[in-house]
Parts: C-alpha cells; structure tokens; sequence
C-alpha cells in the first residue's frame, strides 16, 4: 500500500487543480524576488546574473549562437514576464491553480534559482547546504535551498508523487 505524502507548500487537489499552501510572509517574500527577477530580464543582456537565464546555445560557433540568441531572446524574455504576471496573480490570491498557471511558477522559481546559482557559482559538485552562517552568502543559500525545496514540491504536485 502507498502512503500518502502529508500536504505541503503545494498540493494536488484534483481535476487538474492546486493549492500554494504558503505563509502570507513567504508569498510577499517571494513575490518581492519575483520583482527583482521582472527588473533583471528588463537589465542589461550582457548582465552576468541572468546567464543562465539565456544560455548559449552553440558553443562551438559564436555566430551561429548571436544568430539564435537574436531570434530567440525577445521570445524567451516575454515568456518570463508573462510567467513574472501570472504569478504574481498567484501569490496575491488563495484560489486553486491550472495546471498551466502552476508550470509557469514553477518555471519563475527556477529561474529565480539559476539567478542564486549563477551569483553562489553553483555548479553540479556544488553543496550550499555546507556554507557556513557568517559567510556573506549564507542567506542567498538558505535562499537557494529554499527555492529548491518549493520546486521539488511543484513537480510532485505536477506528477502526482
């Protein structure tokens, strides 16, 4: 017999729907990171922090990868910031989510992560549970494992595990 997994920050709650079961605090928190994420994809292309956000696609051919970057760029900008909306709208209101609504926080709570990983030098062989607290990146750490643990939760709720 499988157990049930206890409710968490976010929950399947039939038909195709969902809960975010987050503190008030936590929903003004993450909605002011959201902020900042919005002011990052409106910054400079060439800012470091959002990297990851438009990676490069053809390593071995830089002209072949501005041309995909200029094609896609704008495309994968507003995609972001139609998600930063819609999620903003989430984090306002305690009504059920789509399916749909819920892929886009999921996909604005990566992104936020590739933003910490890109400013932590997260890499696979990376551990931010080890850094220390009087290490001046403590908080975006913290920050970072937090963000992790919400998107391992929206996946299960997405999967149904």
């Amino acid at each position: 017999m499988r157990r049930r997994r206890p409710s968490g920050p976010i929950e399947a709650i039939g038909n195709g729907t969902f809960l975010i079961n987050l503190p008030e605090q936590d929903r003004l928190t993450l909605s002011g990171f959201v902020d900042q994420l919005e002011q990052l994809l409106h910054a400079d292309t060439q800012d470091p922090r959002v990297r990851r956000l438009f990676p490069v696609a053809y390593h071995d051919d830089p002209d072949r990868d501005a041309e995909y970057q200029n094609y896609m760029h704008d495309e994968l900008q507003q995609s972001r910031l139609n998600s930063i909306a819609m999620v903003r709208e989430v984090l306002a209101h305690d009504e059920p989510l789509t399916e749909a609504q819920l892929h886009g926080f999921m996909m604005i709570i990566n992104n936020l992560r590739l933003v910490l990983g890109t400013l932590l030098d997260v890499d696979e062989s990376a551990d931010t549970d080890d850094i220390d607290e009087s290490d001046p990146l403590f908080g975006q750490a913290q920050l970072y494992g937090y963000l992790g643990w919400l998107l391992e939760w929206t996946v299960s709720a997405m999967t149904g595990e």
